[in-house]
């Protein structure tokens, strides 16, 4: 793969990343079956759980944001989740756009604690699966204490970081089917 092919994917992903960001806040608000609690968000059901409707991009978020770390680097990255978190400021309401953007800063750190040593040792696969499923447990929390509270992360946050983490499972294939494409190793 050329340097322009593989810049060009890693706009793609890049893209693809930032969307499902403002996508996912938007959803919680306006798509599925509206919570019984005021304020609460659309929910839908994925196998026996019950999540908030934007669950099912973020699962497919973090897939997208390493193979576009791996590509690209790791400071259009956190450029991504900057955008996003402004383009969820128009989208959805303030409490869920401020929750979003803190999980999705904090579930970063925990991608750069983990994807980028891991890629950077040559175990591109693991650290995505890795990454996904950790990054799933400190922002499956963090969004549901900061836009619902304490109560709701303590009930809440293990139904929704299955789900999140069947979505990574489900979207790894784009990372695996990326790094087959860009054969060559480079420092994330």
């Amino acid at each position: 793969m050329t340097e322009s092919k593989r810049r060009a994917l890693g706009w793609v992903c890049l893209a693809g990343f930032l969307v499902t960001i403002p996508l996912a806040n938007y959803a919680i608000r306006h798509w599925g079956t509206p919570s019984p609690f005021p304020g609460g968000p659309h929910t839908i059901d994925v196998l026996w759980w019950t999540v908030p409707s934007g669950t099912a991009f973020i699962g497919l978020s973090f897939v997208l944001r390493d193979v576009a770390q791996y590509l690209l680097g790791r400071k259009w990255a956190w450029i991504a989740i900057a955008v996003g978190a402004l383009l969820s400021w128009w989208l959805a309401d303030a409490t869920i756009a401020i929750a979003s953007a803190v999980a999705f800063f904090w579930s970063e750190s925990t991608d750069a604690l983990i994807f980028t040593p891991l890629a950077n040792r040559g175990q591109f696969a693991l650290g995505v699966w890795l990454s996904g499923v950790l990054a799933s447990v400190v922002d499956s929390f963090l969004f549901l204490w900061i836009a619902f509270g304490w109560g709701a992360a303590v009930d809440g946050w293990f139904d929704l970081f299955a789900v999140k983490t069947l979505f990574v499972l489900v979207a790894s294939p784009i990372a695996f089917l990326v790094r087959r494409a860009v054969p060559r190793y480079e420092s994330v």
